[in-house]
């Protein structure tokens, strides 16, 4: 299928450009419209990038109705989706296959070659919604801060609470550690949107 973004559309600096030659993988509810997660057709390569884009940001240019590919290659793409949007935790992938290929894989240790990890500190208040969100990022790829000493407040029974508090004398006592793809913490516009939404309650200790 070849699909070519609107002219006028809205895009970022890393969207690609001009004519789109994909596979058309599924469609996808996300924040406030439809996406459509497709694969790029890499001519001679097994596996193409996986990305998204806005359904009302796309026209069909033309559709090779006589090429088709297996459905186990589907069914594998469709595979490397899931795992894709669960380790992300939003619908950005990326711009590089090497690493992608790697967030996708079913080897941890191959995983973990491609995540960074990020680290904040919370207000009481901001640590109150952030220790309610297991299901926005992998659980086991997320760490929360232990409670302070007197602290009362409810707890997740899944919560991974193991980290240490930074001490009641800390502005942001409650350490919070997320292990992400690199192009989630360098450029995902979900991500980014989340975290500054606290302000000041949040302090940013790394990358």
């Amino acid at each position: 299928m070849c699909l070519e973004p609107f002219a006028s559309a809205g895009s970022f600096p890393e969207s690609p450009q001009g004519a789109l030659t994909v596979w058309p993988l599924q469609l996808i509810f996300h924040t406030i419209g439809w996406y459509l997660l497709y694969e790029d057709d890499q001519v001679g390569q097994a596996e193409g990038l996986i990305r998204s884009e806005r359904l009302d940001r796309l026209a069909l240019a033309r559709s090779e109705g006589g090429l088709r590919r297996s459905p186990e290659e589907h069914r594998r793409s469709l595979q490397r989706v899931e795992r894709l949007l669960h380790h992300c935790g939003g619908i950005y992938f990326g711009e590089e296959l090497a690493p992608q290929l790697a967030i996708a894989s079913s080897s941890a240790r191959l995983r973990d070659t491609a995540l960074e990890t990020l680290r904040f500190s919370c207000t009481a208040s901001a640590f109150a919604f952030i220790r309610e969100g297991v299901a926005r990022y992998p659980i086991e790829h997320t760490r929360f801060s232990l409670p302070l000493a007197g602290d009362r407040w409810w707890r997740h029974p899944r919560a991974p609470h193991v980290l240490r508090p930074n001490g009641k004398d800390d502005s942001h006592p409650y350490p919070v550690e997320l292990d992400l793809p690199s192009w989630t913490l360098a450029c995902d516009v979900d991500l980014r949107n989340w975290l500054f939404g606290f302000g000041g309650e949040l302090r940013i200790e790394a990358p």
